[in-house]
């Protein structure tokens, strides 16, 4: 349970895109980053990360990072938006959200069909 999945990688990879000074820290603490567990909720996912304790913490005014990640997923109308929240310095939660308030349950986040979109909105007909 461990390792990300390609979808989480995929969007902490586009979050990762939007920084600049800090971009380097944060990946860095993320290669080292254990994955405690994974949940549905029904309106998106929560996978919850533990970093090291020997990974140097990051000197964050803001505690989430992602405003602008949104990934088309097959079968949700209007997507996910992402978020990668911190606390005490490390990153510690990956959050996947159903833009539209759809209903998750019955996705299989690790499985399904996905891609990165510009803006919140279905999954493009040929899968990019």
């Amino acid at each position: 349970m461990n390792a990300l999945t390609t979808l989480e990688r995929t969007a902490l990879d586009a979050i990762f895109a939007e920084l600049v000074t800090t971009r380097t820290g944060i990946e860095q603490q993320l290669a080292h980053a254990e994955v405690l567990s994974r949940e549905n909720t029904g309106g998106g996912f929560f996978t919850a990360l533990a970093v090291p304790d020997s990974q140097e913490r990051l000197d964050r005014k803001v505690e989430t990072l992602g405003e602008n990640v949104w990934l088309g997923i097959e079968g949700l109308e209007y997507g996910l938006g992402m978020l990668l929240h911190f606390k005490d310095g490390h990153a510690n939660l990956l959050e996947g959200y159903a833009v539209g308030g759809e209903d998750t349950s019955a996705t299989d986040f690790a499985n399904v069909g996905f891609a990165l979109i510009k803006t919140p909105g279905r999954l493009p007909a040929d899968g990019s």
